[in-house]
């Protein structure tokens, strides 16, 4: 949906007074037309942070752009960032024990909208890390300072053996939380090793899942295990909803939703699988190991796997993105053999409320929805300040995928009451870097508006960052 703007004249008549013989004339001339042009949607010239190769150097050279993470560091009007990054395996496909090597680095802003890293100063050392890879963070104010806080879900999962070892414990890793102080935050690590994918906060409350759950409180400045008040938290994703537990649950040949209060699930909407297939994941590549995977029928279509990976609460509407990946080319036959390096990825959104207990679908429409786009993450906010919450997805812009590169603008869907159109960003600017990228969209200098935040997927050329400062809403 285009936005066109309108070029506005503005005619001054001037009423000229004669001194002499009282008499008095106007004329319009061109000089006093006067043509005002449109403002345009963003500032041409971005600000641009630092590539942070000093920092993230001495764990690889070419890591992986995990998070750039907007937050509020120091007191002026500027958003500052704090970035993650992690690094491939070295000897992928082999089995290893050493931790994935990654690196934090801190941007913090000064009054003029410049930024400087500053990791001495924010997290106390300049080779600060979480200790691997990773996978989901959430955000809250667990110790209720009034600062942002951050737990991570962490794993090792770095393109590392697993299939041969039991546990898979090659890939697991100690959950991670960014805990805010006077200066800038304190890394702790805490619980037990595990295969990290879901994080949750709530008050003071931090949740993980992966192959366990692991629940924790925190209390005059200790940290309160509490494992059996959420014992059944879903590795693939969940959501803390008021007294409830959103779980993204498989059981069998079914996949969906359950809906959990007090350690019972009192409602499911599950989907049952087509047919079994033989699938050899992305870094099992050539292994030959495979193992099998369900096929998924949604919304008429054939699909690999087909989860729930990700959900937000906006207001009492759940929004989750259904993660499945769909064959190059071809159909896909039940029993056949398959590798991951044949498919591409769908994500697909879907809705969901809870009705006096009861968990159910809404048929929401979203027009125009960008299936073939991949991404692991989007936001539920109001991005053009109608008081409605938008979606967002952080689209992954990937030079290899044959569908339209968006170069790092995320896809947005803006909120119209019953359903959600496709906004078009075809004028927007662009990561300048020819390379994978991804962004979202903040208000990073106060004014009220969002902004376009872009970055590397990888650091192949460079780490750095461009933000596009709006000078108007989005939609107008």
């Amino acid at each position: 949906m285009k936005k066109n703007f309108r070029l506005k004249t503005l005619c001054c008549l001037i009423a000229l007074s004669g001194c002499g013989g009282g008499s008095s004339s106007s004329e319009l001339t061109d000089d006093t037309i006067q043509t005002i042009q449109p403002i345009p949607l963003f500032n041409s010239n971005p600000i641009k942070l630092i590539d942070a190769s000093s920092y993230y150097s001495h764990a690889c050279s070419n890591p992986s752009f995990q998070f750039l993470i907007p937050t509020k560091i120091n007191n002026d009007e500027h958003i500052d960032f704090i970035a993650h990054f992690w690094c491939d395996s070295l000897t992928p496909a082999e089995y290893d024990t050493e931790p994935t090597p990654d690196a934090l680095v801190a941007y913090v802003s000064n009054d003029y909208g410049e930024y400087v890293i500053d990791n001495i100063s924010v997290f106390g050392e300049i080779n600060a890390k979480l200790g691997g890879a990773s996978r989901k963070y959430s955000r809250g104010d667990i110790n209720n300072d009034g600062k942002d806080d951050f737990a991570f879900a962490m794993n090792w999962e770095d393109g590392r053996a697993s299939f041969d070892h039991e546990s898979m414990i090659s890939n697991y890793a100690k959950p991670a939380i960014l805990l805010s102080n006077e200066s800038g935050y304190e890394v702790i690590k805490l619980g037990i090793d595990d295969w990290g994918h879901s994080v949750q906060i709530k008050d003071n409350k931090v949740f993980f899942a992966g192959h366990s759950s692991q629940a924790f409180e925190f209390i005059d400045s200790y940290w309160i295990n509490i494992p059996d008040v959420y014992p059944n938290l879903s590795f693939a994703s969940f959501l803390i909803y008021d007294d409830f537990i959103i779980n993204s649950i498989r059981k069998g040949p079914s996949q969906g939703l359950e809906l959990i209060r007090n350690n019972e699930v009192i409602s499911s909407i599950m989907i049952e699988e087509a047919f079994k297939v033989n699938f050899e994941s992305w870094n099992n590549s050539g292994s030959n190991n495979y193992s099998e995977l369900g096929v998924y029928n949604i919304r008429g279509e054939n699909y690999f796997d087909g989860m729930i990976s990700e959900m937000c609460r906006k207001d009492d509407i759940i929004v989750a993105t259904i993660n499945a990946s769909k064959l190059i080319s071809g159909e896909i036959i039940e029993g056949g053999f398959y590798s991951e390096t044949e498919t591409s990825p769908v994500v697909i959104f879907s809705f969901y409320e809870i009705v006096n207990n009861d968990l159910q679908e809404l048929d929401i429409n979203v027009i125009d929805e960008e299936i073939n786009h991949n991404f692991n993450f989007f936001d539920c906010i109001d991005v053009n300040n109608d008081q409605k919450k938008d979606i967002v997805a952080q689209v992954f812009s990937q030079q290899w995928n044959e569908q339209d590169n968006n170069k790092g603008i995320p896809e947005v869907y803006i909120n119209d009451d019953n359903s959600y159109f496709n906004l078009d960003t075809s004028n927007w600017p662009t990561y300048s870097d020819n390379d994978d990228s991804q962004g979202y969209l903040f208000d990073v200098d106060g004014n009220g508006t969002s902004d376009l935040v872009v970055f590397p997927i990888k650091v192949n050329t460079s780490g750095s960052i461009e933000i596009y400062i709006t000078n108007k809403n989005i939609t107008d």
